[in-house]
Parts: C-alpha cells; sequence; structure tokens
C-alpha cells in the first residue's frame, strides 16, 4: 500500500498547552507518514505541527493542528559513535530506555522529558548547562523538512542552511519537521553529583553562580514569598556527571498522579509561603549523590502536576536578559512581583553564555534568564504589562516555547501577517475574562 492511499485521522476537540491557557477548538490530524501529512498540508491554507502539547503557553495552537506523535520510529542508533536518528513524534523519555543503558545521554535537555524531539528543534531547548553546551541545535547535525508545497528539504549546516537555521527555534513557522540526527554524549553513570548551596538574597544569589562556575549544570530555585529585604532568597543546585559506575541501567519510579483540577483556591500566596518554606528547609546544603532523574526531571515525578493549578490554568513567564543588565533588571521584576499580590508558584533562574551568531531564533543569551509561573487570577494581565517593559527597558527578551500574552515587540510573532487577525489582543482580552 502506498503511504497516500490512507488519509490522516482527524478528531475534533479542545486543545491547549501545558499550562491550558490558552485554548481553542481545533481539527487535530493524526498524520502516520510523510504521504499522509504531504496531503494534509496540500489541502491546507494553514496548519501548525504540535508534538506533545507540552509548551506552557500558545504554542501550537491553531484551528488546524497535524499532531506528530505517531511518527514516532527510532530509525538508527549508532552506539559506538553516540549518532541517533529519529522520526520527529519521538519523546525524550522514549529514547533515554534506549541510550543510557549503551552509556550516552543528551548534550542538552529541558526539564521535562516527554517532549518530542521536533518540538525541542522547533523551540531550540537549552538545560542547565547552556552556558558549557549552548541550545539543542548545537548538537542537532541535520534534518527533513517538509515545507508548505509538500516538498521534502534535507537541512543541516552545509545544506540548506539558513532554513536550517530558521528551524531552530522558529516555533513551526518554516515547516513541518520529519526526523532528525544529532550527536549524544558520553556517561558512565546514571548518577550526579550535586552541590547545594543557599543563598540570602539576590546578591547572594549571583555571587554563587560567579563562585561555582566551574560546575557544568547550575537551576536556582527563588522564594518569591520572601520580604524584600531578602529578595532573591533560595538554592542553588549544582552538578556534574558522576564517573566510573560499573553498570547503567534506566530505571525510573513510577510517579504520582494528580487524577483531577484542584478547587482554584488551593494554590494561594499562604499555601505557596508554606510550600516555599519547606522546600527551601528540605534543600539542605552540601553535596549529595541522585539519580539523572531526579537532577534534570523533577517536573516528571508527578503526572498532570499543572492540574494543581484548577481549570483556569496557569501563565510561565520567562525572559532573559543580557548579563550587563541582569543583576539590576532581574531585581526590578522581584520588586514588581512581591507588592503585586500575584505569587509565582514556581520561580526557576539560570545562567547562561553565548550564543552563536547563526542561531537567530534562540532564546537565551548571555545573561540570565528567569521563569516565573503564576496561577492565573483576574489581576495578572497588569502585573504582565508592567513585566513586558521592565524586560524590554533591559533589552530582554520571553522564551516563545513558554510564552501566552507577552508583547509582540519581545520576540512573539505576529500571526496577524498570515490569518489577518491580532493574535495577541485576542490573547490578552481572554485573559480579563
Amino acid at each position: 500500500m502506498k503511504e497516500t492511499e490512507k488519509t490522516a485521522e482527524v478528531r475534533r476537540m479542545q486543545l491547549s498547552g501545558w499550562g491550558n491557557y490558552p485554548s481553542v477548538e481545533a481539527d487535530v490530524y493524526l498524520p502516520g507518514n510523510a504521504g499522509q501529512l504531504r496531503e494534509l498540508i496540500q489541502n491546507s491554507n494553514y496548519l501548525i505541527a504540535r508534538g506533545n502539547g507540552r509548551s506552557y503557553g500558545d504554542a501550537a495552537l491553531g484551528g488546524r493542528v497535524a499532531c506528530m506523535l505517531s511518527m514516532n520510529r527510532i530509525t538508527s542508533f549508532d552506539t559506538g559513535s553516540g549518532l541517533i536518528t529519529c522520526e520527529a513524534g519521538v519523546l525524550l523519555s522514549d529514547i533515554l530506555p534506549v541510550i543510557v543503558p549503551a552509556g550516552w545521554f543528551f548534550h542538552v535537555t529541558p526539564g521535562v522529558k516527554s517532549i518530542t524531539v521536533g518540538g525541542a528543534i522547533a523551540s531550540d531547548v537549552h538545560g542547565k548547562n547552556h552556558p558549557e553546551k549552548g541550545c539543542f541545535s548545537r548538537w542537532l547535525l541535520s534534518f527533513r523538512l517538509m515545507d508548505a508545497s509538500g516538498a521534502i528539504l534535507d537541512c543541516s549546516r552545509d545544506e540548506n542552511a539558513s532554513l536550517f537555521w530558521q528551524t531552530c527555534g522558529g516555533m513551526g513557522w518554516t515547516g513541518v519537521i520529519l526526523s532528525a540526527t544529532f550527536q549524544l554524549m558520553r556517561v558512565t553513570s546514571v548518577y550526579m553529583r550535586q552541590l547545594t548551596v543557599r543563598a540570602g538574597n539576590l546578591e547572594d544569589m549571583f555571587r554563587h553562580f560567579e563562585v561555582h562556575k566551574n560546575m557544568p549544570y547550575a537551576a536556582a530555585w527563588i522564594d518569591t514569598t520572601a520580604p524584600v529585604q531578602a529578595s532573591g532568597k533560595g538554592t542553588v543546585l549544582f552538578a556534574e556527571h558522576r564517573q566510573g559506575d560499573t553498570t547503567i541501567e534506566w530505571q525510573t519510579k513510577k510517579p504520582a498522579d494528580v487524577p483531577y483540577f484542584a478547587p482554584s483556591w488551593l494554590l494561594n500566596p499562604v499555601s505557596i509561603r508554606f510550600h516555599n518554606e519547606i522546600y527551601y528547609r528540605r534543600n539542605k546544603p552540601g553535596e549529595r549523590t541522585v539519580h539523572l532523574d531526579k537532577y534534570f526531571y523533577p517536573l516528571d515525578g508527578i503526572t498532570n502536576w499543572n492540574r494543581l493549578y484548577g481549570r483556569r490554568g496557569f501563565i510561565q513567564y520567562q525572559f532573559c536578559m543580557p548579563e550587563k543588565e541582569a543583576f539590576e533588571g532581574i531585581g526590578e521584576v522581584l520588586q514588581a512581583v512581591t507588592p503585586s499580590g500575584e505569587v509565582p508558584f514556581l520561580s526557576v533562574l539560570k545562567r547562561h553564555g553565548e550564543r552563536p551568531v547563526e542561531a537567530v531564533n534562540s532564546f537565551p543569551v548571555k545573561g540570565y534568564s528567569l521563569a516565573l509561573d503564576f496561577p492565573r487570577t483576574r489581576g495578572l494581565i497588569s502585573l504582565l504589562n508592567r513585566l513586558d517593559e521592565l524586560v524590554r527597558r533591559r533589552d530582554g527578551k520571553v522564551y516563545l516555547a513558554k510564552d501566552a500574552v507577552s508583547h509582540p515587540g519581545l520576540g512573539r510573532v505576529d500571526i496577524s501577517r498570515f490569518t489577518g487577525r491580532k493574535f495577541t489582543s485576542a490573547m490578552r482580552e481572554r485573559l480579563e475574562q
């Protein structure tokens, strides 16, 4: 049977990102091969590809969506060189049990493993080791892309190079990624040596990043409920790979589950303050050994944790500022958040290195990023408007893979050029409802 003989399955459904906001009603197609995808593209005025829906905001939302999860084969893996080729719909969580026992891991991985390889490329994801390893695109050798005509193009640094770099971090605007080949990193253990340090304020936090800059991995948690005089209080988790274990196995614990949406009042300033105090006390200073899964993917320890925010969902506001602006700029953001009454449940600070000139769409710049997870409330829009201005004033930008409502000048694509309507304005209007 030819791959074009069967039409892709279609379902009418409500779609949202991991933050459960915004949501749209969409025709979701499930192509199982390139032929079905080509037929879909050639018979569509507009279409966007979607992976596993783990982007937090409005990425991969539209009236017609191609869900790539059925194109999920690992087609080759060279255990000697660490080169792997797979289809775009393969999840990182499906790759780990294959590569880790063979002594390989990802050079770059985000904080969740339930994302697709296609999504990792489209977002050009980064991890806790950006100063040393950069974004996912640095280790990407090539990919196959289907454009708006249905043609398949091979893209690499040498072939269709401009399209290669426009696609990395381009959030799906260049076409649909079909498959990719990328380089893995050799490891000899499934464990990490983790160093935990505490910071009493933001100045202390930045000092720790500088003192321990030789550690390849670093991410900090900030207590946004701390008083003004302790703004930036938190903990930093530094880590490096442990060496020399005799056997490597990939065994992970079955995650807990949040089976239902929590009531909207569950996450409030009081409960978040209580959670933050417990987290701060639990993460005591010192060295310890932790499993790869626990260090890199702590959020995957609870399935459907996004339901803790209730049906109204949450909005993650993640921005990056240049190194010379970051300390004062992030301080201004925290000072704006503290008295606003809008309390993030989770706040993560990371350091970033240089961005390659070719990586025009990559999010990080040399400096620092801060991610703030806000329960969605009626008053949140006014705070986000203010944060937009603070970030813009410091030459910062937002991360499109997490964004839902930020200003077009901060890096969002104004799709009115493609659809004839102001998507950003519509989202802002819905947020106030």
